[in-house]
């Protein structure tokens, strides 16, 4: 049997929500909480002790939450943090925060939708920069995806399916990712999982041409392997087409000195991703 709460608990809780939100002052190079700017109400209401004031040990909270949320975003886009730097990083993650607060009891939830708002609202001034990070927090939402993806099942055909293989449409894994880089982000981001450091990294050396890999979930965690090309290319048509059509689609789209040897390298790129599971399933038909 559930009970209303009171009106007065409810009108305290949100002027003390609006406290724990009241978003960190940056203008002195520190993130500092504003107690000037708490609710009257809400600071009249709070006892004083252990040596503070009321408003200070409502800043302690205030603090606290700001901090836990960002501790959150930072261990889910390590690669971004290190890249623009941890100060930069909380200018963004701090307006996200503020549209996206929490409403859930999984705290790592928060981190879902950071990776669109950072696209959408990452500006002009980082220059050049601006792709680089952008692609470096696709990276640490793909790690993110892939370890959070619920278990599943590969797939393995059957001799049964064989007979439908070419016709069907294979159903992707959740818990596997493919991912472009334009220079080494991801070897960057192995390299920082070890470093306790926060200084900022610098970017890679661009490469003359971008790079493909398979971000996927392992029995020892979080796997990778490198994509050619066109492999790169066939897992990418295999999520919209069949099998017959994408392999189809593929040897149109190569030059003619590639065609001689492209069957081959499909049957074993399609071997290797059935072996480290990158597929759940077949669907024959629409």
């Amino acid at each position: 049997m559930t009970r209303t709460a009171p009106a007065w608990l409810e009108d305290f809780q949100t002027r003390f929500g609006e406290v724990l939100r009241m978003p960190l002052a940056r203008e002195t190079g520190t993130l500092s909480a504003t107690p000037d700017r708490y609710d009257s109400e809400t600071v009249a209401g709070t006892l004083d002790g252990a040596g503070m004031t009321s408003a200070e040990r409502l800043a302690v909270y205030n603090r606290q939450y700001w901090f836990r949320l960002f501790g959150v975003l930072h261990g889910a886009f390590p690669l971004t943090c290190r890249l623009m730097g941890y100060w930069a990083f909380n200018a963004y993650a701090g307006r996200y925060l503020l549209a996206h607060p929490p409403s859930g009891w999984d705290i790592d939830t928060i981190a879902e939708d950071f990776v669109t708002f950072f696209a959408r609202e990452i500006d002009e001034s980082v220059a050049h920069e601006r792709e680089a990070y952008v692609e470096a927090s696709r990276i640490d939402a793909a790690y993110r995806a892939v370890f959070r993806a619920p278990p599943v099942t590969p797939f393995r055909p059957s001799a049964a399916d064989a007979a439908h293989l070419l016709d069907a449409r294979l159903i992707e894994s959740p818990a596997v990712a493919i991912l472009e880089e334009h220079s080494a982000l991801l070897d960057l981001r192995r390299t920082l999982l070890n470093d306790t450091s926060e200084q900022r990294v610098p970017l890679p050396p661009a490469w003359p041409a971008p790079r493909s890999a398979a971000l996927f979930r392992t029995d020892e965690g979080t796997g990778e392997a490198p994509l050619e090309v066109r492999e790169a290319e066939l897992l990418r048509l295999l999520r919209e087409h069949s099998v017959r059509e994408a392999v189809a689609l593929l040897e149109r789209a190569c030059p003619a000195e590639e065609r001689a040897e492209l069957p081959s390298k499909t049957q074993g790129w399609l071997a290797r991703s059935v072996q480290h599971g990158w597929w759940t399933g077949m669907r024959v038909g629409a």
